[in-house]
């Protein structure tokens, strides 16, 4: 009885209180991240590091734009000192009609046919001590497609064509399930400060749809990290930082090697908004992973993140795999313009000299611009584009399974995966996108429209073929739209994209894929 009477204390607090979790592929990301653009004001804000879990707000409720009002389930009314939140439950269906598609949705993987993930969680603080529990589990129908082999020591699930990735294709033979922890963490905030352990995604920098460092792309990988827990005030400006330590997992899909199942990775971020020049935002991001065996690592790997090389004999340069890059945000939200770029580089040089022959060696960027109008009625115009190139400018011939590019070492086996997806941006090793959309956002929901290409590993491609009159580049083009309505308790947004694919996974292929998600999503109070 005093079980039952606590749990229903527990859900009568809750239901006075709003979610503070932003599941990656929600629409509420992109609402959250339009708030802080057409609201400078409200602080504190993030620079460049975007939680999945929001544990601070702005103090002020007065919002100049808000279109949804209370039909968003994140309030602005700043943080109490006890409080107890019951997150808004959220169920998503994807069918895909010929191999498996998804982007930036976490955990959850949507392989050929049928797909559903539900999750749902609590969160809150007391004191000090904040806390979030909002596990997601997913189910793939994961029917049969064509997956080519050419020979690698690897699973034949696991994609055919780069030797030193765990990048699963597909999860078996069979239908698949899998429970996650989701968006879950503790930490403890006392004033600007931070420490926490975590399994929640976070992303690096204003990139929408592909972030080069850190997306949320994959499931988020277990993680301590220190930092700041809200932008720090300055007389120069704004700064925000986190530095973290965290395991990468091999999947089930990969190789039979014990030894190489857990990989070691840290690195910082750094956001910096000068005060000298407002709707600037710059950013420095650093990543190091390497092999993590029973008793392999040493107290100086706690700061690598923090070294140009490490500390393992004569290839020190090559023991970790090391990405870094600078990020560039200007906001002119007067005008409703808005323009970034990621600058990222895969490894680093070994000399200023070799800086100077080899400056487009292992780069990468991304670049985006949006444009919002007001319109008639309260509605808002959203115009945006962003380009993103994984693939280098010089002609490198190697073997086949083993081209050094992006997310791929020849030291470490499994890449820059967990769990067997992309910790990057999701279009994978060497490869380059344009994306194009508008989103309509009116008082009860939006409607957007999508256009993108992608060309897969552009990198192999030029390897592979260099040699031969063949050219089987694998690229895609997809059209589409989706619709999100709000109403008094519950969201509905489905989405529909037609996807033309040629030369998938370099095969002589011609499919046409169709894409439809359907997420539902109950608010607990409205």
């Amino acid at each position: 009885m005093k079980k039952f009477n606590l749990l229903a204390l527990l859900i009568f607090i809750g239901s006075t209180s709003h979610g503070q979790v932003l599941y990656p592929g929600d629409y509420t990301e992109d609402y959250y991240r339009m708030i802080a653009f057409k609201n400078p004001n409200l602080q504190p804000q993030p620079l460049i590091i975007n939680p999945s879990v929001i544990n601070t707000y702005g103090s002020d409720s007065t919002l100049n734009w808000n279109i949804w009002e209370d039909n968003f389930g994140i309030n602005f009314q700043g943080e109490s000192k006890n409080n107890f939140h019951i997150l808004d439950p959220r169920f998503s269906y994807v069918y895909n009609l010929e191999y498996p598609r998804g982007y930036n949705d976490g955990p959850v993987w949507s392989g050929k046919g049928s797909n559903a993930s539900f999750t749902a969680g609590i969160a809150g603080n007391i004191g000090i001590i904040h806390y979030t529990l909002a596990p997601v589990i997913w189910y793939a129908q994961n029917r049969h497609f064509n997956i080519p082999s050419i020979g690698l020591n690897k699973s034949e699930f696991s994609y055919p064509v780069e030797g030193k990735i765990d990048w699963v294709m597909r999860y078996g033979d069979d239908s698949y399930h899998q429970l996650d922890w989701g968006q879950s963490e503790i930490r403890i905030i006392y004033k600007n400060a931070t420490i926490g352990f975590s399994t929640a995604n976070f992303s690096w920098g204003p990139s929408r749809y592909n972030p080069i460092i850190m997306s949320k792309n994959a499931s988020g990988f277990p993680h301590m990290d220190f930092g700041t827990a809200r932008p720090i005030q300055t007389k120069i400006g704004s700064m925000e930082f986190k530095w973290y330590w965290g395991a990468l997992n091999e999947s089930d899909y990969f190789d039979e090697n014990s030894v190489n199942d857990r990989r070691y990775i840290t690195g910082f971020t750094l956001g910096y908004q000068p005060s000298f020049i407002k709707g600037l935002t710059l950013g420095l991001n650093r990543i190091m992973y390497t092999r993590w065996a029973d008793g392999d690592l040493k107290a100086v790997d706690f700061f690598n993140a923090f070294a140009r090389n490490t500390h393992k004999g004569l290839e020190k340069n090559d023991e970790y795999d090391q990405m870094f890059s600078l990020v560039f945000e200007y906001k002119f939200p007067q005008v409703g313009f808005h323009i970034y770029m990621e600058y990222a580089r895969n490894d680093f040089f070994g000399s200023i000299l070799d800086l100077a022959e080899h400056i487009d060696r292992t780069r990468a960027r991304t670049i985006g611009l949006t444009k919002t109008f007001d319109l008639n009625s309260g509605k808002l115009l959203e115009i945006n584009w962003e380009n993103t190139t994984l693939s280098s400018n010089q002609i490198q011939i190697v073997s086949p399974g083993t081209s050094a590019t992006y997310y791929v070492h020849s030291v470490v086996d499994n890449g820059y995966t967990h769990n067997g997806q992309i910790l990057g941006a999701g279009i994978g090793p060497g490869s380059n996108s344009d994306i194009f959309w508008v989103n309509i956002y009116n008082p009860k929901g939006k409607f957007g429209y999508t256009f993108q290409r992608i060309r897969f590993n552009d990198d192999y491609s030029v390897n592979a073929f260099a040699d031969t009159e063949d050219d089987p580049t694998d690229y895609e083009i997809s059209v589409g739209a989706d619709w999100v309505r709000v109403f008094d308790n519950f969201s509905i947004n489905p989405k529909l994209l037609w996807i033309y694919r040629n030369n998938f996974l370099f095969e002589d292929t011609d499919d046409r894929n169709l894409f439809f998600s359907l997420s539902l999503s109950y608010f607990i109070d409205r």
